[in-house]
């Protein structure tokens, strides 16, 4: 009867886990953190199922925030955005913070939309028959109100 050699998993692991699939660490990431093997992070996942529910929630943390990064940057958004000058003969540099518009970006809408409605988004532009993307863009925008004016425009 073969034996196995002794699993150097530690129940702390799933909390730390958790933490840094949270801040975004890929399973190798996570791997080398714990000085392991990604196929060790594998095999903890079937044999903890604390682990990887652990590592399944910090996933779905980091993803909501790409996810929510990705659709600010689908339909644009507004930042502080800060300047630095050194008048001549002032004794210090002078920072003037101001807010600075970020257009929508329309791969990132599209990206959006095709994860989000698959059935509607997905298709080839080429041989859709429904007027192409470019057309379903044209109309979705038409639906979306306008935004305030930005400081910059007002």
């Amino acid at each position: 009867m073969a034996t196995t050699r002794p699993t150097t998993y530690k129940p702390a692991y799933a909390r730390k886990a958790r933490a840094l699939c949270a801040n975004g660490l890929t399973d190798r990431e996570l791997a080398a953190e714990f000085g392991v093997s990604r196929s060790t992070i594998f095999r903890w996942r079937a044999a903890f199922p604390e682990f990887a529910e652990a590592t399944a929630l910090g996933k779905a943390v980091a993803n909501e925030r790409v996810e929510r990064a990705l659709y600010e940057r689908a339909i644009g958004y507004e930042e502080e955005a800060v300047r630095v000058f050194l008048p001549e003969g002032a004794p210090a540099p002078v920072i003037v913070r101001y807010p600075r518009e970020v257009r929508a970006d329309i791969r990132a809408a599209l990206q959006w939309l095709r994860v989000r409605d698959p059935r509607v988004w997905a298709g080839n532009a080429a041989s859709d028959d429904g007027g192409g993307i470019v057309a379903r863009m044209r109309e979705a925008m038409a639906r979306v109100p306008e935004p305030p004016l930005s400081y910059a425009q007002r």
